[in-house]
């Protein structure tokens, strides 16, 4: 790959800025807060130096952005420039200084304003608007533009190395992977009714992170009999090793597809199911109970919205928690501490897996027998209390 470092002003990124394409491997277009941004803008007019831009110039002369998406979106929604950002187009400048008290910190006239304001008092002579507008178009950001790349693939993992020392999370690192497995997980799964109906957030891949974790343990425990670890470096491997699929592992997608689908219209309310690994779990349970009738589903749903009343029962009652439910605490610390390593999947799915058959057979969860002899009241009702 060949390398070219040269300087551009603000003003010649804004020139260049509307050909900028931005490859589906980069983070979403605004993960910064505000905040953020305002101190990116405060850097620029200090006239510290900011972390270089990298853009990968193809053979037909157009630029892709490798490295550098936020800072762009930061810079450009500034100038009241990018309108894909709704939430922070034109925001006003802050000054601000987290490390320091300053007797006299720059710009304090401008406090607040947006780029349009700041050039409004430019017009009518105000020395602080001039002096910020001068140093903002003329400040040179660092552009690494890079070209003669032997594979695509050498975008993403480049991007990737290049955010090791960033604050990339778990679904940021999946998203710049390559293959198929990535892009069911970022596809078909992350669609699915399933994930939709219980609200999973969209920001930041958290859905396709969910995806990845439900897809990694049924392939594992399809293959050898266990579930699995699924931290982020877990599913990175997983989506490396199932670059390509077999027919059969195609197959086996599209049935938990179909698994997911069903559960999806099967709860009366799916906002029971608020927590990842709560989710994940009723995904498995479903897959290992061999569920695909609109019948089990609905059966499997009665049966988890039973089991976690009877939780966040138990659990809301902290240290008087009844003798008869201590399982449910155990439960609860799989969901709750290390959720994704495998002793606390292998522990959640072994008590809904035991739960689920008693359920089925008494139409009750170990406790409530003992619970109703000594205390005279319905667990049922006594957990939709709460």
């Amino acid at each position: 790959m060949i390398k070219d470092t040269r300087l551009w002003t603000i003003d010649e990124l804004r020139r260049h800025f509307a050909s900028i394409n931005f490859p589906e491997y980069q983070r979403e277009p605004n993960v910064w807060s505000r905040k953020a941004k305002q101190k990116l803008i405060d850097s620029i007019v200090r006239q510290f130096d900011i972390a270089s831009i990298y853009i990968y110039e193809d053979d037909d002369g157009s630029l892709d952005c490798i490295d550098g998406r936020q800072r762009l979106n930061a810079i450009m929604s500034f100038l009241n420039e990018n309108p894909e950002d709704e939430e922070d187009e034109g925001f006003g400048l802050h000054i601000t200084n987290e490390i320091y008290p300053e007797d006299e910190p720059p710009f304090t006239s401008l406090e607040g304003k947006s780029y349009e304001e700041i050039v409004s008092m430019e017009g009518d002579g105000h020395p602080d608007a001039i002096e910020l507008l001068r140093v903002l178009h003329e400040y040179q950001i660092t552009i690494v533009k890079l070209s003669g790349a032997h594979l695509p693939e050498e975008f993403n993992l480049q991007f990737t190395r290049l955010n090791l020392g960033a604050i990339i999370n778990s679904g940021e690192k999946l998203h710049a992977m390559v293959g198929e497995m990535r892009d069911i997980c970022f596809g078909p799964m992350a669609d699915n009714r399933f994930l939709e109906a219980i609200n999973i957030p969209t920001r930041r891949y958290a859905r396709q992170q969910v995806a990845a974790q439900i897809l990694a343990q049924i392939f594992s425990k399809n293959g050898s009999g266990d579930w699995t670890r699924t931290r982020h470096y877990d599913l990175q491997r997983f989506f490396k090793d199932k670059n390509t699929l077999t027919e059969e592992e195609r197959e086996l997608v599209s049935a938990v597809c179909e698994t997911m689908s069903l559960l999806g219209v099967a709860f009366s309310d799916p906002s029971v199911l608020r927590n990842r690994a709560l989710s994940v779990s009723s995904v498995l349970l479903a897959w290992s109970q061999g569920v695909d009738t609109e019948a089990d589903a609905q059966e499997l749903a009665e049966f988890i919205e039973d089991f976690i009343c009877r939780l966040l029962w138990q659990v809301g009652k902290g240290l008087d928690v009844d003798d008869e439910y201590r399982y449910l605490i155990a439960f609860q610390r799989h969901v709750t501490q290390a959720s994704v390593e495998k002793y606390a999947v292998e522990g959640r799915a072994s008590v809904l897996e035991s739960q689920f058959e008693r359920w089925k057979q008494t139409g009750m969860l170990d406790g409530d027998e003992r619970y109703r002899g000594r205390t005279g009241l319905d667990p049922s009702e006594e957990c939709q209390d709460r």
